[in-house]
């Protein structure tokens, strides 16, 4: 029997865990399930050896890697952290067999065909269909985005950097977040304005607006008063936000051609979930002019197992890895 260790390292935690590489029957469930601190760690490297010094096993001989970042030519920028390895070194380092990363959003986009029924909720029902692209993406830390094409031996993950695209505004309202924030950044990404730093900066952007003093809150600050409606400017950020994502999506699903669907994944989106029917979203993902009734056609779901992005990283290794086919 083959354990493969799995993690879904972001900016803020590392979550682990092990998977049996023969249990794909049951979904890649992973057992020993530990988050941990990013920032409590030097380099990666150490943050696994504590992993398994916690889960009190062994190191095991194969590895799956979700992380948050661009990956090229063996070489990993983790970010939101400074964190840059080579995939090889680190493999020789844990003396594994085989060791494997890929971006946190191709990891999810590679477990939604495993996903069981429980594991995603509808936000704009329609029939998918089941032999064309799917598109994931979402907000958390920062903006992840892939795709997940259909091959002839099944599917292929094509990683994008689609968060750093530029971000389009639609609204007047918008017009004017994006010259606030231009004050900022000389490049206003999607990015900037859907993750959990960009609902602040909406927050902070409309309080210019207005001439109004904003607070200093954290995005969860922002968040919880605006859905509980404590504060208008709050819940006005929170609405700028699920409407923006709204747009981005549906950008996205003309872009990638995604008639397969699109999934929302991301820290962000199962928090604000109830939300989302009393703002703008599903309308701004609609309106995409004479091209409405193509994106009518493409249905979105929300990814609610937030352990998916380890299902993904398991499946990946052993689509990828011989010596586990065996």
């Amino acid at each position: 029997m083959s354990i493969i260790l799995v993690a879904d390292i972001g900016g803020t935690n590392g979550r682990f865990g092990l998977v049996n590489a023969c249990s794909h029957n049951k979904g890649y469930n992973a057992e020993q399930q530990i988050s941990l601190p990013s920032a409590n760690y030097e380099t990666l490297a150490d943050m696994i050896r504590d992993y398994v010094k916690q889960a009190g096993v062994a190191m095991p001989k194969f590895a799956c890697l979700a992380i948050a970042g661009p990956i090229q030519d063996g070489h990993v920028k983790v970010t939101n952290l400074n964190w840059e390895f080579s995939i090889s070194r680190l493999r020789d380092e844990l003396n594994m067999q085989a060791l494997d990363v890929i971006n946190d959003f191709s990891a999810l986009a590679y477990a939604v065909p495993h996903l069981q029924k429980g594991d995603t909720a509808s936000l704009y029902c329609t029939d998918a269909n089941p032999y064309a692209p799917i598109g994931v993406m979402g907000p958390g830390t920062g903006f992840g985005a892939a795709l997940l094409a259909p091959i002839s031996t099944g599917w292929k993950i094509i990683p994008t950097e689609g968060g750093h695209c530029s971000f389009a505004p639609t609204t007047d309202t918008e017009i004017g977040i994006l010259q606030q924030m231009r004050k900022h950044h000389p490049h206003v990404s999607i990015e900037h304005m859907l993750s959990g730093q960009g609902l602040v900066s909406i927050y902070k952007s409309l309080a210019a607006l207005k001439g109004v003093d904003a607070e200093d809150l954290s995005p969860a600050d922002v968040s919880e008063r605006g859905i509980k409606h404590k504060e208008a400017l709050c819940e006005e950020a929170v609405q700028t936000f699920c409407a923006i994502l709204g747009s981005v999506a549906g950008d996205k699903a003309l872009s990638w051609g995604a008639m397969g669907g699109i999934y929302l994944g991301g820290g962000i989106v199962p928090k604000i979930a109830h939300y989302l029917p009393q703002t703008d979203f599903i309308k701004r993902y609609l309106n995409k002019g004479v091209m409405r009734g193509y994106v009518e056609d493409i249905p979105v779901r929300m990814v609610t197992n937030d352990k998916a992005a380890l299902i993904g990283a398991a499946a990946w290794l052993v689509d990828t890895t011989q010596a586990l086919q065996s």
